[in-house]
């Protein structure tokens, strides 16, 4: 019984490690296509314009926004326990009557490309990040020139300027959903 366990663990592991091969790859091929203007040199970079939020996606930057403080948990997808980023999207959503796939890469696949500039609120916003084992991060675009999101372990769901230096390097791209 005691070895089925430990098969079983193993089989994991390896589904694991080849998710995680698939999800770096496709990261490392999105990340030759992202669209972006470069800020001229020693300037700060703009967020895209803010606009504002109507209907269902002021809906779901609502719901996005009385997550914050939440910890972040990997693989969490509920107030009651946390959230990781694809998680809180996949909550936020559901929320609001809006089925989404569970992961973030399977999420970059859902509706369509959108370009940093021309972002609105509820469109969901991906970024190329190298942590633990993490490469696409997700979150929601605001009304604000900002993104909600679970960041990482230890910190908890927080509201992000998109003309963050960092977040704006590592944007590989943008889905609109609504």
């Amino acid at each position: 019984m005691k070895e089925h366990g430990i098969h079983e663990r193993q089989q994991q592991l390896r589904r694991r490690a080849l998710l995680t091969g698939a999800v770096l790859l496709l990261g490392l091929m999105l990340a030759g296509c992202a669209t972006r203007s470069a800020p001229p040199p020693g300037a700060e970079p703009a967020a895209p314009p803010a606009r504002q939020a109507t209907g269902k996606a002021a809906s779901i930057v609502r719901t996005a926004r009385t997550l914050i403080g939440a910890p972040y948990v990997w693989g969490g997808h509920s107030p009651s326990t946390g959230f990781d980023c694809s998680g809180l999207v996949w909550f936020t959503y559901r929320q609001n009557g809006i089925t989404l796939p569970r992961i973030s890469w399977q999420q970059f696949g859902t509706g369509s490309a959108v370009a940093f500039d021309e972002m609105r609120p509820g469109d969901l916003i991906f970024h190329k990040v190298e942590s633990k084992g993490k490469s696409l991060h997700v979150g929601i675009v605001t009304d604000r020139g900002t993104f909600v999101h679970a960041p990482s372990s230890g910190k908890r769901v927080m509201e992000s300027s998109l003309a963050n230096t960092y977040w704006r390097d590592h944007f590989i791209g943008a889905r609109r959903i609504l």
